[in-house]
């Protein structure tokens, strides 16, 4: 599991669970998911592609949205969904901050 933090600078979180779910922390800029494509939804250009790397456990995969048109329009508008990996992997992403 992992997040970013977007800003002047961005922060970023990790933690890594291992098979016998055995949790790890990792620092700041362990991490790292760079859009690779984006998608217009409610008038905003998401990124639905992502590359995510996580060098220290040898992770560097694409992910892209299974639904690239998930986007929440609540009143902290939002969009979520099921994604699929370049390694036979899936997960599910949130993303905030996208307002305009």
């Amino acid at each position: 599991m992992g997040f970013v933090l977007r800003g002047g600078t961005d922060y970023t979180s990790a933690t890594w669970i291992a098979a016998d779910g055995t949790a790890s922390a990792l620092p700041d800029g362990a991490f790292t998911a760079t859009p690779l494509s984006r998608h217009s939804v409610a008038d905003r250009a998401l990124p639905v592609e992502w590359r995510v790397r996580l060098p220290e456990k040898g992770v560097d995969v694409v992910v892209k949205a299974v639904n690239r048109n998930a986007w929440m329009a609540t009143t902290v508008p939002y969009w979520e969904g099921p994604i699929s990996g370049s390694h036979g992997g899936v997960g599910y992403l949130e993303m905030t901050g996208y307002d305009d």
